[in-house]
């Protein structure tokens, strides 16, 4: 049977000259992915500088006989109470044969006094771990049953590299693992790893400036929003001041040029809203006040000039508006020109500007 394909999906969102310069930006989680076993070791000292800042002292050990340790936080250094990131790369998921492995060498030299059992231990990977581990880890007496009962396949020959010294698990080791509390051993899933990662000065030079993608601008409904009530009202007084005579909208319909302009007031005030409430997931609070600030600041020299009536004033002005230059402010790659002209409405429904000279609202 033949299946006719279907076209993609249209996108929901709004595209920018960066968009089109740079194209898709890889998502931080699949730049995770694609480190190699070079890069993640260097990944994990830049890690390590996010929680120097959390514990009392952070140490890194290196190479051979670290003892199934590689990034050590002390949280308290009198009582010794110390936790492990355990910072793996492989081709894959971590698995639970991998686990069992790390975990033994620690509880075995645990048990040989060599150190003691940390409060927390964390495996931190780039692919996360696999949902048969993850299992095993909500599960402590799961995680403690399979380390006993595959102690001889995953452990038994590989904690150490020395030829033919294997450990074996006796009965004393294997009371030492009982005694542990499981409930320690926990892993840090690779979208917890990123925030975490953010936080560091390194985060920027590996993931960049993370593009956000604004959604389509929304269609102005058919009937007027309360917060529409004073720049339409304002703008209907602008057109009955070039007019002499009082309009309104029933009276649009005879006048083309208004209603054109009315219809298109009311798009751009829908574009700067929703610019706004674009800026408000990840620009802070008052980023949008600034570029509302910018505006006003560009405008101002045009409103306060002398014309004929309140239309050419509002013309002149939100002609102006369109073509004012935000370089320097976070939104300039998402600002169209609906925006600039829509910011103009804003700033009436905030009293700070008038098109007709001396009449209140209302």
């Amino acid at each position: 049977m033949e299946i006719e394909i279907p076209l993609p999906k249209s996108d929901e969102v709004l595209f920018t000259a960066r968009d089109i310069t740079y194209g898709e930006q890889i998502a931080p989680l699949s730049r995770l992915k694609i480190l190699d076993a070079d890069r993640w070791e260097d990944f994990t000292l830049e890690l390590v500088y996010y929680w120097k800042t959390q514990y009392v002292k952070v140490v890194r050990c290196g190479g051979g006989g670290d003892m199934g340790r590689d990034v050590i936080a002390y949280s308290n250094l009198p009582s010794g109470e110390w936790e492990n990131f355990q910072c793996k790369h492989y081709s894959s998921k971590l698995n639970v044969a991998q686990a069992l492995l790390e975990i033994g060498k620690l509880l075995y030299y645990a048990y040989k006094g060599e150190l003691t059992v940390p409060v927390k231990y964390y495996f931190v990977t780039p692919l996360g771990i696999s949902t048969d581990l993850l299992n095993h880890l909500r599960n402590s007496e799961k995680l403690k049953s399979a380390l006993l009962n595959r102690w001889n396949d995953e452990c038994r020959s590989k904690i150490t590299s020395k030829r033919d010294n294997n450990i074996e698990l006796t009965d004393d080791l294997q009371n030492f693992i009982k005694s542990v509390n499981f409930h320690i051993f926990d892993h840090i899933p690779p979208m917890e790893i990123l925030d975490l990662h953010s936080n560091t000065p390194f985060h920027v030079t590996l993931f960049g400036s993370q593009i956000k993608r604004r959604p389509k601008i929304p269609i102005p409904p058919s009937n007027l929003a309360d917060n529409e009530i004073i720049y339409t009202s304002e703008l209907l007084r602008a057109f009955s001041d070039a007019e002499g005579e009082k309009l309104d909208t029933y009276s649009l319909s005879n006048n083309d040029d208004y209603k054109d302009e009315y219809e298109s007031a009311r798009k751009n005030f829908y574009a700067a809203e929703d610019l706004e409430r674009f800026s408000r997931d990840w620009l802070p609070d008052n980023s949008y006040q600034e570029l509302i600030d910018e505006c006003y600041e560009v405008i101002s020299p045009t409103i306060k000039k002398k014309f004929e009536n309140g239309y050419e004033r509002y013309l002149s002005t939100t002609e102006q508006a369109s073509i004012a230059n935000y370089s320097s402010h976070p939104l300039k790659d998402y600002i169209k020109t609906q925006d600039k002209k829509g910011i103009c409405h804003q700033l009436v429904n905030e009293s700070r500007i008038k098109w007709v000279r001396g009449k209140p609202h209302g």
